[in-house]
């Protein structure tokens, strides 16, 4: 969090030296504001919701960045971008021989540094660079039981499996948007992010062989590098507004 928080303090550095060569700019009576901010949200779920006619389950999207936020000065175009996303699910079953309980618990960060462009008076776009941070926190418990016989007792079996990780990184990106009206706009993003990171995987086996109350723990530990290079196409959508 050392680099994300040195990350921050750039990028807002080199922000305000660009708004601060506006300021020898003559202001009008209302003291306008000499930067744009936008918020956006995206807009994939619900585009799936309205036209996924066959109900097929959809392709995963990979951009993972759901709210974002932009500040850009309205004279040169400089500005910083930022994206969070985060999921969390916690899933339950129980067919009577196998329970299962899942707890999924992931964080997406960006912080990045654009130049926005007026194409026209309804179309902009932008190139920039970022820095992503991610990290992950998922468990998943099975315990399996199977019947007793005449024989022998019952087994049960339960396996914990636990995923904690996180990566960083960075790379370039690029959006194109349209607007609507003055205050709302509709556009998409690409980009192509370079991360690494350690994850570690532990996998507790506790079992009953013969029924008895002698419990017996395996535990597996795992702990691999993962480098990944991901393209994001232009297949995201996000509704902004300026404020």
């Amino acid at each position: 969090m050392r680099k994300i928080s040195m990350l921050v303090i750039l990028f807002i550095g080199c922000l305000q030296n660009c708004i601060a060569q506006n300021d020898a700019a003559p202001l009008d009576n209302k003291q306008q504001m000499q930067v744009d901010q936008y918020v956006g949200v995206q807009l994939n779920g619900l585009i799936r919701q309205v036209f996924n006619f066959n109900n097929s389950t959809a392709s995963t999207v990979v951009n993972p960045y759901l709210v974002t936020y932009n500040i850009n000065s309205r004279n040169s175009g400089w500005g910083i971008r930022i994206g969070v996303g985060y999921s969390y699910n916690s899933t339950a079953t129980d067919d009577g021989i196998t329970a299962t309980t899942t707890r999924i618990n992931d964080l997406q960060l960006r912080l990045g540094i654009e130049k926005a462009f007026k194409l026209s008076e309804k179309w902009s776009a932008g190139i920039g660079i970022d820095g992503v941070f991610n990290t992950n926190n998922d468990n998943t418990t099975n315990i399996t039981k199977s019947a007793a016989s005449f024989t022998a007792p019952g087994d049960t079996t339960t396996t914990a499996t636990k995923q904690v990780g996180s990566s960083y990184g960075g790379g370039a990106m690029g959006w194109l948007s349209y607007s609507i009206t003055p205050r709302v706009l509709v556009g998409t993003e690409a980009s192509f992010y370079y991360t690494t990171g350690k994850t570690k995987n532990i996998t507790d086996v506790t079992s009953d062989p013969n029924g008895n109350g002698a419990f017996s723990t395996t535990e597996t530990t795992a702990n691999p590098t993962v480098s990944t290079g991901t393209f994001s196409s232009p297949i995201v959508f996000y509704i902004s507004v300026k404020f």
